[in-house]
């Protein structure tokens, strides 16, 4: 899913008590309210109650260091007519730019956290070109610097995460050479599962994609490592290891000096990334019969026995 930050900014500065906007998925585009809309093909946009105008322009005040306007300021917006006031003593200081710079941040702010919230990638503005007649058109693309956020997991948005589950699945059957079958309704029911449990699910969103995520299990106040997952393409560059030191913290908040997880003894690059960070001790091993008809080509020798994977 995706949508140009400019757009979910100007559907915010439009939405009043009496109109708001919606997120059409299948097109990944902003509508407005239609009483005939399929709630399940859309995603609402913060309201007009959520977007708290009064609130900003109480921050607006508050970050002021002009003690006299400020003063000023602060008297305007109490009571009846506060929105109508406050625009006439920004006039008097010679405020008005002032204003509409910090509403237009305060705004733009407001789109990301909810872009990343969902699970949207927002695009930017991107400064003029020149196309191939010389002509300056503004052109929208992702920005290149990477914008990691943690993003915690809910009922509310934790669909736009169940892709990463799908493919940390089907990760996880390579492994073994296998085919996992699952689809997008079996990653929600897992991920329903971890949340009725009390798990926490931490995302990583760049620029409001979610790229990785993490699920912890608190099992007596031993955190577990469920899963811990990145986008091949997205590895490399520190997701992980931010998803990691999470659920590190999680466990320390527990008081406990270690992290503890099961791993697939073929997954080199996670054994390597475990072990670059200090998690080299064996701790377990979990042991069962084989499956009618499986086959396993792979032996792993530990002290003495052997074992088939």
């Amino acid at each position: 899913m995706q949508i140009k930050l400019r757009e979910v900014i100007d559907a915010l500065e439009e939405t009043s008590v009496d109109k708001q906007f919606y997120y059409y998925i299948n097109e990944e585009r902003i509508i407005p309210f239609d009483e005939e809309i399929d709630l399940d093909e859309v995603i609402s946009l913060p309201t007009n109650k959520e977007i708290d105008n009064y609130g900003i322009m109480c921050n607006f005040i508050d970050d002021l260091e002009d003690e006299e306007a400020k003063g000023w300021l602060s008297e305007a917006i109490k009571g009846a007519g506060a929105f109508r006031r406050f625009k006439t003593t920004l006039d008097r200081f010679g405020l008005n730019n002032k204003w509409l710079e910090y509403k237009e941040e305060s705004y733009r702010n407001l789109a990301m956290d909810w872009c990343e919230y969902e699970g949207i990638e927002y695009l930017e503005d991107n400064p003029y070109q020149i196309d191939e007649e010389n002509v300056e058109t503004p052109v929208i693309k992702v920005q290149k610097k990477h914008n990691y956020r943690f993003i915690n997991i809910d009922a509310n948005n934790m669909y736009s995460l169940a892709y990463l589950v799908v493919d940390f699945r089907k990760y996880l059957g390579k492994l073994k050479d296998s085919q996992i079958e699952i689809d997008v309704d079996d990653a929600v029911e897992e991920l329903k599962e971890f949340l009725y449990r009390k798990y926490p699910i931490y995302a990583i969103a760049d620029n409001g994609r979610y790229i990785g995520y993490a699920v912890c299990k608190i099992d007596n106040d031993v955190v577990w490592l469920e899963q811990i997952f990145v986008r091949k393409e997205d590895r490399l560059k520190g997701a992980g290891r931010m998803l990691f030191e999470r659920a590190e913290a999680l466990s320390k908040e527990y008081g406990n000096e270690t992290l503890y997880l099961y791993m697939h003894p073929n997954n080199s690059i996670m054994a390597e990334f475990l072990k670059h960070n200090g998690y080299d001790v064996l701790n377990m091993i979990e042991i069962r019969k084989a499956y009618k008809e499986e086959e396993n080509a792979t032996t792993y020798k530990i002290g003495d026995h052997e074992y088939k994977y």
